[in-house]
């Protein structure tokens, strides 16, 4: 009885054609390309301009804003501010909120604190307040450090490190930010980075004070 086996130790009688019909496809093909291959080098330059409005587009705007039909009440979740105590987000009512879950390990979260650190310094008040409550589940022992080396020094440390804010709020993902009239109640929402500074977010707080 022939061995089974043998079959895999035919030759490949196909395989030197199929490496002459390939080197002529190729060949072929860079002929046919002539100087297209000089262009490269500038569609290399273009490409930093390609990830530049790529990560813009990443960014929130005002149009981002998921505006609730009817104000929703928000969660009654207990977290703790930079001594210790326990608070609530009815601590803050009579004020429109800027209520900001974040987390020393998220980049997008890093990257929009020193323009939420410039929101408080303008807008903050009697009137007005930006929340910024760490998720990191050291609490304050890493946000503390980390808020101080980076310089902001308008937002109050306040950390919930059981993340059941997170899920009492239904947050899907960090960062998330929402939006609270002087009544107490989430007005909108927005997830992801945002431009604080701009003309339009500010234009957008300063209506929703207005109207408070």
């Amino acid at each position: 009885m022939p061995n089974d086996t043998s079959r895999w130790f035919q030759k490949p009688r196909i395989l030197v054609p199929s490496v002459i019909v390939a080197v002529i496809i190729i060949a072929v093909a860079v002929v046919a390309s002539g100087g297209k291959q000089a262009d490269a080098p500038q569609e290399a330059q273009k490409a930093p301009e390609a990830e530049k409005s790529a990560a813009d587009l990443n960014k929130s705007s005002a149009a981002d804003f998921v505006w609730h039909e009817t104000p929703q009440p928000v969660a009654a979740t207990v977290f703790k501010d930079g001594a210790d105590a326990d608070q609530t987000l009815a601590a803050f009512k009579g004020k429109v909120l800027v209520v900001n879950f974040w987390a020393t390990w998220c980049a997008p979260c890093v990257k929009e604190m020193p323009m939420l650190d410039s929101l408080e310094a303008k807008l903050g008040g009697d009137s007005f307040q930006v929340v910024t409550i760490s998720q990191d589940r050291e609490g304050a022992k890493v946000a503390k450090p980390f808020s101080e080396k980076n310089g902001w020094k308008n937002l109050a440390l306040y950390v919930e490190p059981l993340g059941k804010f997170s899920r009492d709020a239904q947050l899907r993902g960090l960062p998330t930010s929402l939006i609270v009239n002087k009544a107490g109640l989430e007005v909108a929402r927005v997830e992801g980075e945002v431009d604080w500074n701009s003309p339009e977010i500010e234009k957008l707080i300063r209506d929703l004070l207005d109207k408070s």
